[in-house]
């Protein structure tokens, strides 16, 4: 039976396998192990395992398999499986079970797996142990083909699909407990001629219902917004013929400067930057009032810019995938929108044209008072990271500040950008970023805070490790909670929120083997991180900065830009 479905893997074209160590498990391991069409990593912590999987799913190499033992190792992938679900990112997660005379009768390790993921997977199936049948072989095949194309998006979109296998002893092909005797297999197991999937399914793309943006929208005053979407060029483009400003998040992959191409070839027009400091100027905003804008996909990492999506004349949600409307004032929700790649952008409009007047000057004040800082700055740091991933790059950001950070101040950049912003949360963040660096492409630079980093360095626990270069802030303890009310309460701010951690990343890197450098200034930054990413292996570069003081650099930014926009608006 393990061979079997490990073989329909890869004819739907799996090629990546994660395992952890498991007993009841062994079947599938040594399936996987044996077979030349598949990727092995093999992973010591399960939960790590699963976010190794959603990594290489998002970073295009997707979907992966990942395989664990019975008990409390499923339950580990959970956290994965939520993100899966929340990120549309395909990943198979393959358990291994007792077979059904163990169920509920004190048996070690076994726990009830069949629907411990509930509505976070796409599809579920529970597979009894194998039987020596003629109808095995198609029960086999059948229900991994389909599983492959659910993960893939068939019948809605991408996510983790789960599979569950039971397996009776003997565990190996071979034994010698005294308890139990091999038997050999007689029944047929071939799969279709030519390498073929058992049944191939066409999910390309995700089949969805589509409109074309209604005529009663072709206004002047309109705005595209856009999120992580797999209409993000679609967004674009839109932007460019409608003659309307773009405001991408940096995860959209369309926060694009002057002189971007097209991926049809045509020249774009750049994106703002900067929305988050313009809109937080009440002035300028109410300057800047659209009549319409059009969201594609989610977009969460600014305050301001949500505050304007709410408050605009008219809110159109494009989401092919669900309700996309937090602050509940969407008029429209569009499940796509159809635009024709080949239209000629429209040249720059009037209403076009008023916000570029903001955004260049503002862009230059925050690059001006980064640049004027020797010590390392988060904001900096955040905006060089990207600098140094390079055009047409990957950089991997962790949630909580690193994100935000890049989001008010990195450039408009060619730049391919990965976060597990489906469920926001900081757990997984080595592990999906060595994901994404298993897939080809350029040497990927991960940016993340302390927490972030501690929370999951069982990730540098696999093997074999790709090539990544990892950026961390260390401001001892969680950084966005100064920014929030929490930081309110001395008395409990330190204790229950900052949370200070006191250890060394010098030591970690160590005991991980992997190399290690602490920035003293922030031109040193890039320089090392270009170093990191010439050289193999994983590289961690370490930059020290301070709460309390993020916060004023934070601020003295704010101040400046609203003096630059004071100024303009008495122009």
């Amino acid at each position: 039976m393990a061979r079997t479905v490990i073989d329909e893997l890869v004819r739907g074209g799996v090629s990546r396998a994660i395992v952890a160590p498991g007993s009841r498990s062994a079947a599938l391991a040594l399936a996987i192990a044996d077979h030349p069409g598949l990727d092995l990593l093999v992973a010591l912590d399960e939960r790590s395992a699963g976010f190794l999987a959603l990594g290489i799913g998002r970073g295009g190499g997707g979907p992966a398999v990942v395989v664990v033992t019975s008990g409390t190792a499923v339950a580990n992938l959970l956290p994965a499986v939520v993100e899966a679900d929340l990120g549309k990112v395909p990943m198979l997660v393959v358990t291994a079970d007792r077979p059904v005379e163990l169920k509920d009768v004190g048996a070690n390790q076994t726990i009830d797996q069949p629907g411990i993921f509930g509505a976070r997977v796409r599809w579920s199936c529970d597979l009894p142990a194998a039987e020596d049948r003629p109808d095995s072989n198609p029960l086999w095949r059948s229900s991994l083909a389909r599983a492959v194309a659910t993960a893939r998006g068939l019948g809605g979109s991408p996510g983790a699909v789960h599979v569950n296998l039971a397996f009776r002893e003997p565990l190996v092909p071979a034994t010698d407990d005294g308890r139990t005797v091999s038997v050999e297999y007689t029944s047929p197991t071939d799969g279709r001629p030519g390498d073929r999937p058992w049944a191939e399914v066409k999910v390309d793309p995700p089949g969805v219902p589509v409109m074309a943006l209604p005529d009663e929208l072709d206004v002047e005053r309109g705005v595209v917004v856009v999120g992580d979407s797999r209409f993000a060029v679609s967004a674009a483009i839109l932007a460019d013929q409608q003659g309307w400003p773009l405001l991408a998040e940096p995860q959209s992959g369309v926060r694009h400067g002057a002189g971007y191409v097209r991926e049809d070839g045509l020249r774009a027009a750049p994106s703002i930057s900067t929305y988050h400091h313009l809109l937080d100027h009440g002035r300028l905003r109410e300057v800047l009032e659209p009549d319409v804008v059009v969201r594609v996909g989610r977009a969460v990492l600014s305050r301001s810019l949500d505050a304007y999506c709410n408050s605009a004349g008219r809110l159109v949600v494009v989401d092919p995938d669900g309700w996309s409307d937090p602050g509940r004032s969407a008029d429209m929700v569009l499940r796509a929108v159809v635009v024709s790649p080949r239209l000629d952008p429209s040249p720059q409009t009037e209403w076009q044209a008023e916000w570029a007047r903001f955004d260049g000057p503002v862009r230059r004040v925050i690059d001006g008072v980064l640049d004027q800082l020797s010590v390392p700055t988060e904001p900096r740091t955040a905006r060089d990271a990207a600098r140094a991933a390079g055009d047409c790059g990957r950089l991997v950001v962790a949630s909580s500040m690193p994100i935000r950070d890049l989001n008010m101040f990195m450039e408009p950049l060619r730049l391919s950008v990965h976060s597990n912003r489906g469920a926001s949360g900081i757990d997984g963040y080595v592990s999906t970023a060595l994901g994404i660096a298993t897939v080809d492409g350029p040497v990927p630079v991960a940016l993340a805070g302390d927490l972030s980093m501690l929370h999951d360095s069982n990730g540098f626990l696999t093997e074999p490790r790709p090539d990544c270069v990892f950026v961390v802030v260390n401001n001892d303890g969680g950084g966005i909670f100064s920014f929030l009310p929490q930081a309110t309460l001395p008395e409990h701010f330190e204790r229950l929120f900052g949370t200070p951690h006191r250890r060394s990343f010098a030591a970690l890197a160590r005991f991980h083997g992997v190399g290690h450098e602490v920035v003293e200034t922030s031109d040193r930054l890039v320089p090392a991180i270009e170093e990191g990413r010439a050289a193999s292996g994983i590289h961690l570069i370490e930059v020290r900065t301070e709460r309390e003081a993020n916060v004023e650099i934070h601020r003295g930014i704010g101040e400046g830009v609203r003096m630059a926009i004071d100024a303009l608006l008495e122009d």
